[in-house]
Order: C-alpha cells, then structure tokens, then sequence
C-alpha cells in the first residue's frame, strides 16, 4: 500500500497550514526532513525543524497517529507548517520526491472505508460535515458520521437476513417440501420492514431541504412585491424592480441564514394567466418549485388584488404545494388601509419601514414544527443515493410480499429478499460496487 500525501488546509495564506500522510511509510518518509525526532511517541506534539536540501524551511509541530487507531487505520502523520504558500508548497514537493504519492480527492476517508473505520453511509457523511452551512446541517451530518442511519439499517438487513437464510435453507430441501421459514412471521417482519423504510423515506424531503437549504418560494400575482423582499431579506438589489407587472420571467435562487437554518430563497414569476410564451414558461416553473418547496410565501398587493382573486389563488397554492407551510403576506402595508385584516387575520405584513422580524420569527417557527428539533434523534434521509437504494428495496419486498401472499415459487421469493438486501447494503458499504465508490469519494475535498 502506497503512502498518500495532501495539504488538509485551504490554499492561500494562513496562520497554519497542515501536511497529512496516510500509509506504511509515512514516518520514513518524514525522517530525513525531521532528523530531530528520534523516537515518534503516539498522539503528541513533536516539535522540529522541517530539512529541505540541509536548509532550515521551517519550525513545525508534529502528530503520529500508529494504526490502527488513526483516521484512515493506517500510520498517520500531520505536520502544522506556517500558512505561506511557498513553504507549503515546498514541503509537499520534498515528501512527493521521497516516495509519497499526491492523495485523490477522498482518498484519506475512502482509506478509512477500506479499513473499516466508518461505513459508506458515515463517509459520506464527512462530507457533508465539512459542506454544512447552519447549526441544523451539522447537526444532521454529524448524526449520521456517528452511525444514527447505519444502526438503523444494520437492525433492518439483520432482521431480514435471518429469514432469507431461512428460505434459502428451504430450496436445498425442495423435494421434501420443507418449510423452515414460517409464513405468517414472515409477512409480518415484511411488513414492519416496509412500513419502516416508508417512514424514513418520509423524511426525505425535509432532510434533503436541511443539508441543500430550506425552499423558501415566493409566490403571487405580478407585481405583488416578490422581488421587492427578495431584496430585503438579501439585504442587497438582486432582483430588478419595476411597477410593470411581469418583470420577473426566470426564477432567481439566493441562500441566506437565519437562526440554525439556511433557507434557498426562490424568487418567482408573477401566477396569472398569460398568452406570451415565455411568461408561460415561467409560470410554469413556478408551479414547479411550489411543489418542491418546504415553504411558501403567497404575497398579496392589497391595493391592486381582488380578495376573491387572493383567495382563488391560496387555494391554488394549497393544491400544487402538498405539506408545505404556506404563509401569507400583505405587501406594501405602508401604502393601504388595514381593511383587510378581517379577511386574513394571519397575515404578515411587509413594508416600507415595518421591520422583518414577524417574519422572520414565523419562518423558524414552521421548521420547529416540521419536527427538526436540536435534541431529535430520530433518523433522517438526506442523500439522494440512500433515498433512491430505500425505495428499491421497496420495491423488492412488496414483490416477496406478494410472492408469499400467492404461494409464488421459494426461488422467486428468496432473488426478491436477495436484492433487497442488496439495495439496504449499498447505502452503508457492505455491498458496493467501485463506480459507485468512485462517484462518492470524488465529491471529497483533496486532503479529506
């Protein structure tokens, strides 16, 4: 096994910038430039000259990590350099000639992987630690680096394991028509297992919206003030703003934090109907992120919007956004009378000089009751690949269902637990093909 080499530190200029080897030869390698470290004790700092071409480049600060108990299981050196470019760069140089190979993106973690220090599941999860914008997404990722997923779906493949053993057990004995695998238990573990993986799915959505950013649409009529509070929120001019209805043709996707969230902020075309072609692509796509959105704003002018006509289109909302919260919003409450305060008693109001903070409150509130809570620890699904895997197992145990229900053949039954266990194991790495190690790991940063 090669020994890997990469700065685990951002390029530029900084107080410090950290050298990482992973491999068999990772003390060897550093020797030479070390002479000063006789003897390396695990787990402390060792202070040194680093040697390049018997000059002094610089006063390091040394850590050996001895398998198997580092990071990626194998000997594990850091070395905190200085932040200058240049001696960074020269130190990596001089490791690379004495025989250390440049790391690939990942290639620490999927060492790590490889040795049995996380599963699939958890090292992906590293990567989404180091991506997380907001309190709500490292407390997500950091769940799951620690196993909250994988202990759930270690209980449910072993669970299904012992009775796909049983049916397997049973196609050795075909001719004795032998039945080791009681049917009635079977179904019901079936069952649970399918009811099960259809909550986890469940929570897919709001997951996703916590490790990408909370959608947050903002819908209603042309001219209703959408951009205007695009603005505001942003606290800068990123959207045009005219008094010509239909500015707006294309959506606009800002992010910004508030609180332990941060929240996509999507900016729409104005919901009428139209007869310009593109303004109708536009509407449309409007549709579209209504219904992917987590939450939606329905902004009303009252001053130039029939109440019937808010209504109509509130209920239109209701319809294309599913379980999303969808709040509304009186826009350009300075300019009109509160005579539609009877009409909608809930609503937020926007305005010159009125400050956002209503607003603002409302939008944590609806995430506190999507059920996101700091101390919840239940499991929640926030990769594609694992919400994908989870409904092809789905799939594949409605089909063994279905297969005892009907009496189907036991080799049927038994290639339908097979690929769903297949599926439950992909997500954590104990069954895994290499493309698909490729494409995981290759999202990593170089030096993680």
């Amino acid at each position: 096994m090669k020994t890997i080499v990469a700065l685990s530190t951002p390029s530029g200029s900084g107080a410090i910038g950290i050298l990482r080897l992973s491999g068999p030869n990772a003390l060897s390698i550093l020797a030479d430039c070390m002479p000063q470290i006789q003897s390396w004790k695990p787990r402390h700092a060792h202070f040194s000259k680093f040697i390049v071409h018997q000059e002094v480049l610089d006063e390091v600060l040394a850590f050996y990590f001895p398998a198997p108990h580092s990071y990626t299981g194998e000997d594990v050196v850091e070395v905190s350099f200085h932040g200058s470019p240049y001696i960074l760069e020269t130190a990596l140089s001089t490791v690379l000639s004495k025989g250390a190979s440049l790391a690939k993106a990942g290639e620490f973690t999927q060492r790590a992987f490889f040795n049995g220090k996380l599963d699939l599941s958890q090292a992906e999860a590293v990567g989404d630690l180091i991506a997380s914008e907001s309190a709500s997404s490292h407390r997500l990722a950091f769940r799951q680096m620690k196993g909250s997923i994988s202990k759930r779906l270690h209980l449910l493949r072993g669970q299904l394991i012992d009775f796909a053993a049983l049916i397997e057990l049973e196609l050795d004995f075909v001719e004795e028509d032998v039945e080791f695998a009681q049917r009635t238990a079977l179904l019901k573990l079936l069952a649970d297992l399918q009811a099960e993986i259809q909550r986890m799915l469940s929570t897919f959505k709001l997951g996703k919206a916590i490790k990408d950013g909370i959608p947050l649409v903002l819908a209603g009529a042309p001219n209703a003030g959408k951009s205007t509070l695009l603005n505001r929120i942003l606290e800068e001019e990123r959207a045009i703003v005219t008094d010509i209805p239909g500015t707006t043709r294309d959506t606009i996707e800002e992010k910004f934090k508030l609180g332990d969230h941060v929240f996509r902020l999507i900016d729409t075309a104005g919901l009428h109907e139209s007869m310009d072609t593109v303004e109708k692509l536009g509407i449309q796509k409007t549709w579209d992120k209504i219904k992917e959105a987590q939450i939606v704003l329905h902004l009303i002018d009252p001053q130039a919007t029939e109440s019937t006509e808010a209504e109509h289109l509130a209920s239109a909302l209701r319809e294309h956004a599913h379980d999303a919260h969808i709040l509304t919003v009186l826009t350009k409450a300075d300019q009109w009378q509160q005579a539609w305060d009877a009409t909608w008693p809930d609503a937020l109001k926007v305005g010159d000089g009125l400050t956002l903070e209503p607003l603002e409150k409302r939008l944590n509130r609806c995430m506190e009751e999507s059920g996101w809570g700091s101390q919840s620890e239940d499991v929640l699904i926030a990769n594609l690949r694992h919400a994908e895997a989870l409904q092809a197992t789905l799939a594949a145990l409605s089909k063994a269902q279905m297969g005892l229900e009907t009496a189907t053949s036991g080799e049927l039954v038994a290639y339908d637990l097979r690929e769903a266990l297949q599926h439950l194991g992909s997500i954590t790495g104990e069954i895994v093909a290499d493309d698909l190690l490729s494409s995981v790991f290759s999202r990593f940063c170089i030096g993680k």
